[in-house]
């Protein structure tokens, strides 16, 4: 059986599924929204994939290491100086309050206990799919 959960964001496809053993077992799959302005700055993008598919955790990280400027430090690849910087952090603001009562699927389905590790596996995913690197911060990832 295959279903759409909707009491997530995003969404997420359950499929009911079992092991050679026969135990059930759900296989869930996010469905993500990367209809995103490839043409926005690195860090733009990244937090448009984040805060359109409810990575919380990583928008706060990201969120703290702009407001302390510690972007060259934490953020793999950041080579770009921040000229809009208070733009970022009301465009991250308003994301976290827009998700604020949502529940992610990883969060639902596996725990608040393995929320970072998921949600960490979900970025990879997307960022093979889009082939485009995100802006995290990589040393906590």
């Amino acid at each position: 059986m295959i279903y759409i959960d909707k009491k997530t964001y995003p969404y997420c496809y359950i499929e009911e599924k079992k092991f050679d053993w026969g135990e059930p077992y759900d296989d869930i799959t996010p469905i993500f929204n990367l209809s995103i302005d490839p043409d926005l700055s690195d860090i733009e993008f990244t937090i448009e994939v984040l805060g359109k598919n409810n990575f919380k955790i990583n928008l706060e990280k990201l969120y703290n290491i702009l407001v302390n400027r510690e972007e060259n430090d934490r953020i793999e690849n950041c080579n770009t100086p921040i000229l809009n910087r208070d733009f970022l952090l009301n465009n991250i603001h308003t994301y976290l309050s827009v998700n604020l009562n949502s529940t992610s699927p990883w969060k639902k389905h596996y725990g608040e206990h393995m929320e970072n590790v998921y949600e960490s596996l979900h970025l990879e995913s997307i960022e093979e799919s889009i082939n485009r690197k995100l802006l995290l911060d990589r040393k906590f990832y």
